[in-house]
């Protein structure tokens, strides 16, 4: 789960969020969002977002991701 809240904009494609309770939303072309922490989001279809976080806990869900995707 995300530890960060995000606030943005779909500029294109469409995305799934799925929070820590299960519900889902979905957010597509031209949506306004905000997700708040304890979420995960799957791109449904190629997307383009504006995405605005926190820095330090943005910063460290970015890290983890970095860190899941290096090679072995």
């Amino acid at each position: 789960m995300c530890p960060s809240p995000h606030w943005g904009y779909v500029l294109e494609g469409e995305l799934t969020v799925t929070y820590a309770d299960g519900r889902t939303e979905q957010a597509a072309c031209g949506d306004l969002f905000y997700w708040p922490a304890g979420h995960t989001v799957k791109v449904d279809r190629t997307a383009e977002v504006i995405l605005f976080s926190p820095q330090h806990e943005h910063s460290r869900a970015i890290d983890h991701m970095l860190h899941k995707l290096a090679p072995s």
